[in-house]
């Protein structure tokens, strides 16, 4: 008896515990990612992060939603999903938002208000490259010297000398080798997509030909690798680059000869295999003819050339990937774009695509910053989104341009326009 007394006591102690711990659990159902939630004067958010906002009250499932923003301290923010029950809101600007739903449900018409306060972060956000989560380049002059690569390191390794690369605020130069090759970061916000702005800029090392042979050529060009930029936004918030991916829709994928859903496989070269000159060209030699063999889902097959140009690396071969036979990129395929205006192969000019891409454009050009805007889906429609977090870049090109090799994508970085203050209007 004394026993059950005792279990009796215990539970009426453990029964006011039990119910507490269930109340403040649920206290935190409100909140988003930590930094949002909703009370009733509206939701709280950082800058540079979406919160999700929604109606009130029961309608039916036939009523449609028209959100807009009604009073705005500045004009730096993104409304998603207009149309939609929950939009998707972000501002760079501190203050308050005030935002307007209009429900019409089978011609019962009802306008609600929702106010939306965005505060300063607590720890200053970064304008550049927080994380480097992946990083496969394609077969190269430079893939083992940026960044370096030595026999025997594994990939966790390289991908470690990749975030040291990239993840400051001036970064060094990193290849992502023929077409393909490609790097997947991240920021430590979202950069929120501004209406009618480009909203950031992948750095590379692009410039213009200052002595081109053609002095009539109407076309920008000089040394423009051009890499494709795809972008995504953490729908899923847990930090990974694992949700859809969008493809940034430049000028050149709008040409005639860009191939999409193109796909290349790369061949490991024979250590032992007997090399095929080409003679030289200046002071560069054509090492070997026939180095990489590659074939694609066009029914074209050839070779990178291997040359001893820039006193690089003659390995081409990613050193981490010394055992693996083969490498398959998928992607768009740009228009070839380097022509020889010397007519000798001693002065090729990349020219370049008038907007959308990496490495395209110098970095203080305007035509090298992105609007999220420019994004399409896998099925080449175009969407809005609130803003993206992860960024992946692939060579777009796949072409040999004489003495300089393989044409090759090189970044050094990536930044938030709207955070640095830069105010670059769209193209159309």
């Amino acid at each position: 008896m004394l026993k059950i007394a005792l279990k009796q006591f215990r539970l009426v102690l453990l029964l006011p515990a039990v119910l507490l711990l269930v109340n403040c659990s649920g206290g935190d159902e409100s909140k988003e990612d930590g930094n949002t939630g909703q009370d009733d004067s509206g939701y709280s958010v950082q800058r540079a992060a979406i919160v999700t906002v929604t109606s009130k009250g029961i309608v039916s499932t036939e009523a449609t939603y028209s959100w807009s923003v009604t009073t705005a301290p500045s004009e730096n923010y993104s409304l998603a999903n207009a149309t939609e029950k929950e939009a998707l809101f972000a501002a760079t600007e501190t203050g308050t938002y005030e935002l307007t739903v209009t429900i019409n449900d089978k011609g019962n018409v009802q306008t609600q208000k929702v106010k939306v306060n965005v505060s300063k972060e607590a720890k200053e956000f970064k304008t550049y490259i927080a994380k480097v989560f992946d990083f496969k380049p394609a077969p190269g002059q430079f893939i083992n010297d940026l960044p370096a690569a030595n026999d025997g390191e594994p990939f966790e390794k390289i991908l470690s000398r990749a975030n040291s690369y990239l993840v400051k605020k001036n970064g060094d130069l990193l290849s992502l080798g023929a077409f393909g090759g490609y790097i997947v970061f991240g920021f430590d916000h979202t950069i929120v997509n501004i209406k009618g702005k480009r909203d950031f800029r992948v750095l590379g090392n692009a410039f213009w030909a200052e002595a081109n042979p053609k002095p009539d050529a109407t076309m920008r060009g000089g040394s423009s690798e051009a890499g494709v930029i795809m972008v995504s936004y953490d729908k899923n918030k847990n930090g990974l680059p694992d949700d859809e991916w969008y493809e940034i829709e430049g000028a050149g994928h709008k040409l005639e000869k860009a191939i999409h859903n193109y796909e290349i496989t790369y061949f490991r070269p024979d250590p032992n295999k007997i090399p095929v000159p080409g003679g030289t060209t200046g002071s560069v030699g054509f090492v070997d003819m026939e180095y990489i063999y590659w074939k694609d889902n066009q029914g074209k097959s050839g070779y990178l050339v291997q040359n001893n140009a820039y006193n690089h690396s003659l390995d081409y071969w990613p050193k981490w990937l010394r055992n693996q036979e083969s490498i398959t990129f998928k992607g768009t395929r740009l228009p070839d774009n380097a022509v020889d205006e010397s007519g000798k192969g001693s002065y090729f000019v990349q020219y370049a695509f008038l907007y959308g891409y990496a490495d395209n454009a110098p970095n203080n050009d305007n035509d090298s910053g992105i609007d999220i805007d420019w994004a399409i889906d896998k099925d080449g429609k175009k969407l809005h989104l609130p803003g993206i977090d992860f960024v992946k870049v692939y060579n777009g090109l796949n072409q040999q341009a004489g003495w300089l090799g393989e044409t090759s994508t090189e970044i050094m970085g990536a930044t938030d326009l709207h955070l640095l203050g830069e105010n670059i209007a769209t193209r159309p």
